[in-house]
């Protein structure tokens, strides 16, 4: 995928795995099929109608860019981000953290060890702490002095450019706040239909669908869900590879809702979630993940 890709930018519309037990099937009798009928059903299987779904897949599926482009830029910063607007993708995945003082920044971790080199976790330190660390220069002189921007920022840059996927870390000892703070936020740049946030917890969810019923929503989640119907304030299900099948997806599909898939980096990966007609799939390569 590069520049020519046109960006869509439709609307996009963790739970336990627990046991189902199925009734055994039933087993019916069926005579032959004439000949003629069975031709006739040939001809409907090679027709370029029945084939549409999975040769229009590659055109219709969306792309998220992993916490931006991470295969040009540190992971979670406005260069990455930049990079993913520049490759084509439709969406951003972005993780959002609290500091001590109750600033909203754009980290995955909980700690700063991986990123900075600093021990200390995102919730102990002020955001002009957290503001002067620098988290570029590990991947070289190009992004030195590279900082972790506040989701303000990035919704400010990201504004009118590309779609952004929200996820919400929700963390013991961490401030139920940051959930109205951040929809007032959205609200007042007027990006309810450019965000959607994401969590796996579900309260998170019905929490944001309180201070914001019309913000899209979805519930990530790595494990089997047999009740996709009782989350109702889930507009999506965020889905790891594992848990792409067609089944899924179909029964997901029937409740209006859509899945999307990570994460997604390899032709196995790309090829399951074509099969089973993922939605939109969340890559580390959003610039080449998919064929010219």
């Amino acid at each position: 995928m590069n520049q020519e890709r046109v960006s869509k930018n439709r609307r996009h519309l963790s739970a336990n795995a627990g046991r189902t037990h199925f009734p055994a099937p039933f087993i019916m009798k069926m005579a032959p099929l004439p000949a003629a009928l069975l031709c006739g059903l040939m001809l409907v299987l090679a027709s370029p109608g029945f084939a549409f779904a999975e040769e229009n897949w590659d055109q219709d599926v969306e792309i998220t860019a992993h916490r931006g482009d991470v295969s040009q830029a540190p992971e979670n910063t406005i260069p990455a981000f930049k990079a993913a607007i520049e490759s084509g993708a439709d969406w951003i995945e972005l993780d959002i953290n609290q500091t001590k003082d109750g600033v909203l920044v754009v980290l995955h971790d909980e700690n700063l060890m991986r990123v900075a080199g600093v021990p200390h976790k995102v919730r102990d330190l002020t955001y002009d702490e957290i503001r002067s660390l620098d988290v570029g220069s590990r991947l070289g002189p190009d992004f030195q002095g590279t900082s972790i921007p506040t989701l303000s920022e990035v919704l400010d840059y990201c504004r009118g450019k590309i779609k952004l996927n929200i996820e919400i870390k929700y963390r013991e000892g961490q401030s139920l706040e940051l959930i109205p703070q951040m929809v007032e936020m959205i609200r007042q740049r007027e990006m309810l239909q450019e965000c959607m946030i994401t969590s796996f917890n579900y309260g998170c969810l019905q929490m944001v669908k309180i201070f914001e019923p019309s913000l899209e929503t979805g519930l990530i989640s790595s494990q089997p869900i047999p009740q996709p119907e009782i989350y109702t304030s889930a507009d999506n299900f965020v889905l790891s590879i594992e848990l792409i099948e067609p089944d899924t997806v179909n029964r997901i599909h029937g409740l209006g809702k859509e899945v999307i898939a990570w994460t997604i980096n390899d032709q196995y990966s790309v090829d399951k979630c074509k099969k089973a007609r993922a939605d939109n799939i969340i890559t580390d390569r959003p610039d080449d993940i998919l064929p010219e």
